[in-house]
């Protein structure tokens, strides 16, 4: 009588247990490797996205002043029916005229400020009764409450004193040959240059981000 041999079944390994030691840690080291490139990856695009949030305030809080300072500009130009329009007391003028040259030039660009006072040697913008267009002259003397002024560029005082009222500000800063810019966007049509340049900026520019789309592509 044949004895049964009976086979005791050997338990099957794991899928984890069928890898050999070196895979295992190979496994590991990988998966090791790529959370941290997540995260970073997850880090830099949160850095790109705050950076380009916060410019994005800035752009849009810039063009809002400027159209703060374009709306009370036109107030005072329009409803208030002021011969310099200012904000809030101060303004910019482009000098036309050489009365003033050696101090201020032809082509330079003016700041001026209200103030509470004026003395001798400061430098006004004023616009005397009549006049339709401002001067800007220095304060040479004042006598019975009117200001005498003179050009530093010409021979003699002018022919009639101001008053006080008359007075438009004092010159503040002198910002050089920035006028002559402003004359030649007025007066040679050179805003249509600026805007040809912008649209040839533009248009490069979306060109180039195009040209790596089609590359994947």
């Amino acid at each position: 009588m044949k004895e049964e041999q009976t086979r005791i079944a050997e338990p099957v390994a794991a899928p984890e247990e069928l890898l050999s030691q070196p895979e295992r840690e190979s496994d590991s080291a990988v998966a090791e490797e790529t959370l941290p490139a997540k995260d970073e990856g997850k880090k830099a695009w949160t850095a790109k996205r705050i950076t380009g949030i916060v410019f994005l305030s800035l752009g849009l809080a810039v063009v809002l002043f400027l159209l703060f300072v374009a709306v009370v500009l036109a107030v005072d130009k329009f409803v208030k029916k002021s011969p310099v329009p200012s904000f809030f007391g101060h303004a910019t003028l482009i000098v036309t005229t050489g009365s003033m040259a050696g101090t201020i030039e032809e082509g330079d660009m003016i700041a001026i400020s209200k103030a509470d006072d004026y003395k001798i040697g400061d430098i006004v913008t004023f616009l005397a009764a009549g006049d339709t267009t401002p001067t800007t002259h220095r304060i040479i003397r004042v006598q019975d409450g009117k200001y005498y002024t003179k050009g530093d560029a010409n021979n003699a005082e002018d022919t009639h004193p101001i008053e006080k009222s008359e007075i438009v500000g004092k010159v503040t800063r002198v910002i050089p040959h920035v006028g002559l810019f402003f004359r030649w966007l007025k007066e040679d049509f050179g805003w249509m240059y600026l805007v040809a340049c912008g649209i040839v900026i533009v248009a490069g520019v979306m060109l180039l981000r195009r040209l790596p789309a089609e590359k994947k592509e």
